[in-house]
């Protein structure tokens, strides 16, 4: 097992469901300072202890000082079911109180080993090699250095896009108009019964997409009993002909977010079409079928976030639908090549 980081005034043990509360804090603590673009909340916490592919017990840890308070936390979100590359996420961070001190740095230094020993735990070949991965907010500039200074570099840019419903008469939102569904598509509300089918399409749509693995069943279906999730705001465009699955549009309610940044708002998770299918307006009829369920939902507007280089090109899209970039994330990763015969923790 990988050592705790060795902290004067600190000790360390694994995240339980006890800890929630005062992780929360911790967390609170960190946002008021940083104000990053996306924020905790409770519900989602608990989500994070439930679900095949976690395990806090092996993978987290929680810093306290003598008086109890908990100051820096760590938490890796390893991708069980990732082949080639093996994905682990992490995130962590420190109270604002306990900076420079060099405690982010050693606990980044314990994720990436512990990441090393869950890929070596877990490896069987013909595995492919560790992905090491973290998103930050552009403009955190100190947390990008640490993950430079850890040898993760800046692969990728998400922009963070939304748009605001105009009010109608009656001070309602009124969403843009949906237009017809296009020629030989029919939209239908997403339901349990499209689960599968819509996670086959989706692993279609991004098997072009840079980094995209397919989703297995259980993961998908964890995704989508989260508390941020609403099915009920979702869509499917199905094939009108074959009732094949076209394309789907699968949203969600950071509610966490919405007092901060002033407006409620409903987020498109997962937006995709078949490669078949493209070039035919499906993704912007799928995007103004949930601007609909949103304004129905007496929400403010809509965002999504969008991969800078996306293969699709849909970037254009959404700029013409009235969406604006918020804010940038970034993407940064380290891909490692590992196997058996290596050791568990890197001397790098």
């Amino acid at each position: 097992m990988v050592d705790q980081p060795a902290i004067d005034g600190l000790t360390w043990q694994p995240i339980t469901p006890a800890d929630l509360d005062d992780l929360g804090a911790l967390l609170t603590a960190i946002e008021h300072l940083d104000e990053p673009s996306e924020r905790h909340s409770m519900d989602a916490l608990a989500d994070a202890f439930v679900g095949a592919e976690t395990s806090p017990s092996a993978d987290t840890l929680l810093g306290r000082d003598g008086g109890d308070m908990a100051v820096a936390y760590a938490w890796n979100h390893p991708v069980a079911t990732d082949v080639d590359p093996r994905r682990v996420y992490l995130t962590g961070g420190v109270h604002p109180g306990w900076r420079s001190q060099t405690i982010g740095r050693q606990v980044l230094a314990w994720q990436l080993d512990r990441a090393r020993e869950w890929y070596d735990e877990t490896y069987a070949p013909p595995m492919g090699p560790l992905q090491l991965t973290a998103y930050v907010d552009e403009k955190l500039e100190v947390h990008q250095r640490l993950y430079r200074a850890a040898g993760l570099e800046p692969v990728r840019w998400f922009a963070d896009m939304g748009l605001t419903f105009e009010k109608g008469p009656d001070g309602r939102p009124v969403p843009p108009p949906a237009g017809p569904a296009p020629d030989g598509i029919r939209l239908v509300p997403y339901s349990k019964k499209l689960s599968e089918a819509v996670r086959l399409a989706h692993n279609d749509a991004f098997a072009d997409h840079w980094g995209s693995q397919p989703v297995a069943r259980g993961p998908w279906e964890d995704q989508l009993s989260r508390s941020v999730a609403r099915p009920s705001w979702s869509w499917v465009a199905l094939d009108a002909a074959t009732s094949e699955v076209a394309g789907y549009a699968i949203n969600s309610a950071y509610e966490q977010d919405w007092e901060e940044q002033g407006f409620s708002e409903g987020w498109t998770e997962r937006l995709g079409v078949r490669h078949a299918f493209r070039g035919r307006g499906i993704a912007r009829a799928l995007l103004t079928a949930s601007m609909t369920s949103f304004a129905e939902a007496g929400l403010d507007g809509a965002g999504i976030g969008v991969d800078s280089d996306s293969p699709t090109g849909s970037i254009n899209l959404y700029p013409e639908l009235g969406y604006t970039a918020s804010s940038t994330i970034v993407m940064y990763a380290k891909l490692e090549q590992r196997g058996p015969e290596q050791p568990t923790a890197d001397s790098d």
